[in-house]
């Protein structure tokens, strides 16, 4: 009787050493302990190795990876086309330009692009070419509507498709009394003396 009762005893021993086992190989994720020796010395290793490959490696990396590009004033120089500076919304979907040729008097700056609804002011000539109407503001003058495609650029780098250069979102470009500003919702271009200018985007447009 005494000896059934030691082997019932010594079963849940060896239970509980092969779960404490299987505890320290998910806490460590590599390797078995197979001593008691063994098990002491772990710990005090993984403490000193966590936090330097935790906090020096992992975060930075992740946090340079996901930083978004340095945005801001561009130099208008690679810009520069036969008339003015030219170029395009990241997504290509409009297509601007800067424009100071022939006369300085004349300088204006507009984009063109599909954009919906047609702007109020504007519905008979946007009727003429929904597509490729433009809306523009003068030196001395306010926003209008243009149905030309004056403010395509050459194709840059090779490129079949005009437009110039991509102003990347964020990007600034500046040119005399024009600014026009890059942005997810769409591209902003302001007469700074006059304080006119326009917003467009594909499924929204306002001038001011």
């Amino acid at each position: 009787m005494q000896i059934r009762g030691a082997r019932i005893a010594v079963v849940p021993c060896a239970v509980a050493l092969a779960l404490l086992a299987g505890c320290g190989n998910d806490d460590k994720g590599s390797g078995t302990p197979t001593s008691s020796s063994a098990a002491p010395s772990s710990p005090a290793a993984s403490s000193s190795a966590a936090p330097t490959t935790t906090a020096s490696a992992a975060p930075t990396s992740s946090a340079t990876a996901a930083r978004p590009p340095a945005s801001g004033p561009v130099d208008p120089a690679q810009y520069r086309q036969q008339m003015g500076y030219y170029f395009q919304s990241p997504s290509g979907s409009f297509l601007c330009a800067i424009l100071d040729q022939p006369i300085d008097d004349n300088a204006q700056v507009g984009c063109q692009g599909s954009t919906a609804p047609a702007p109020a002011e504007f519905k008979e000539c946007w009727s003429k070419n929904p597509q490729g109407s433009t809306l523009t503001v003068g030196k001395r003058s306010g926003a209008r509507c243009l149905n030309q495609g004056v403010f395509v650029g050459a194709p840059i780098d090779g490129g079949s498709r005009g437009g110039g250069r991509v102003l990347p979102y964020g990007g600034v470009l500046t040119v005399g009394a024009f600014t026009c500003d890059s942005a997810e919702n769409g591209v902003t271009c302001t007469n700074d003396t006059t304080g006119a200018g326009f917003t467009i985007a594909r499924e929204s447009n306002r001038t001011f």
